[in-house]
This record gives structure tokens, sequence and C-alpha cells, in this order.
């Protein structure tokens, strides 16, 4: 079954050397990590998930693996997030909520895969589409003297691109959302 996912990447996690650039008609093998401090135990024991903005969802999940640092959750994908679970996420309970999701940036790849129980998270996904954060910076001066800054949310805009250009837009500081389709 195909399923088609909006994915989050920074580009810090390209810089990093953990993946290439990006391009539409890629291929590439990767984990997915969520983050979703908001999900509550659900009683619909249905796997879904409803694109809400970029790469935020509505979900309802199954809890498939726990560990005192990560959990994954099923939401028709598989996807972990290292954080300490929530006391009611035990293996077999569903969560419902909205998460981010986004490209492991190196956690699954590096050690995570490692772990006793944990499932296989890596998907072959096709880059179908390309959309590059063009949202205007505000700063701000914290009290150090530094300057702090953060996207002006009034301002939110994405841009479509044929690629990624993680050391060149936005001075090396843009956010991407991948539309890709993958086989699950």
């Amino acid at each position: 079954m195909t399923r088609h996912l909006s994915i989050g990447i920074d580009s810090w996690i390209i810089q990093d050397g953990n993946y290439g650039d990006f391009a539409v008609g890629d291929t590439a093998k990767f984990a997915l990590e969520f983050a979703g401090k908001e999900l509550v135990p659900s009683s619909i024991c249905e796997r879904s998930s409803h694109l809400l903005h970029t790469s935020v969802y509505r979900v309802r999940a199954k809890v498939v693996f726990v560990h005192p640092t990560v959990w994954v959750i099923d939401f028709g994908v598989l996807a972990y997030w290292e954080a300490e679970p929530p006391s009611f996420a035990k293996i077999g309970d569903w969560v419902e909520g909205d998460i981010f999701v986004g490209i492991d940036p190196f956690f699954y790849k590096e050690y995570l895969h490692k772990l006793p129980g944990i499932p296989n998270l890596y998907y072959n996904w096709k880059v179908e589409g390309v959309l590059r954060e063009d949202t205007p910076w505000l700063s701000a001066v914290n009290e150090r003297g530094g300057v702090n800054l953060s996207r002006d949310a009034a301002r939110e805009r994405w841009t479509e691109v044929q690629h990624t250009q993680a050391w060149e837009d936005d001075d090396g500081r843009s956010s991407y959302v991948l539309r890709c389709g993958g086989e699950v």
C-alpha cells in the first residue's frame, strides 16, 4: 500500500551529513520521528492521520514499542519519539492528538535501531514535492545581550521548490517539508 506524507526536515539535519539535499523525484530510505506532547489515551482503536498543516497531523495511533527513553506509535506508518513515554503509553494501547512528523535526524539510524525489540522503522520514500519555509524572521535581544530569532507566524509563507539547498537557503537556517510517497 502506498502512503503519502508531508515530512518535516530542518537544514541542520542535512548539514550534519545525515542526508544529502533532497530533490523532487529522489528516492530515499529513512525512519520517521514524531513529537507530540499533547497525545492522550484514545478509546477508539483505529489508525488514522489527517494533515493539519505542513507536517503536523492529527492522528490516532497504536503504541507498538515502549522503552524508558523512546516509544513508537503506528498511525498507518511507524514513527518514534526519543523521550520518556507518558505513563499511559503501554504496548497495545491507543493514543490520539496532534503530532509533528519529521525525518529521523540520526537517533534511530545511529543507536535506537539497536534497542532489543524496537521495530524496523525504515521506509523507502519517493520525494514528490519540496516546500521551503520563507517565513520572515523576527529578532529579539535576550537578557544576555544576544539575539534570539523566531519565525513571524503572522506572515508564514512556504514556497514550492524543486530541491532543498540546506547550505544556501535562508543563510543555512531553512526548514523544509518533503511531500513523499512510500510503500507501507
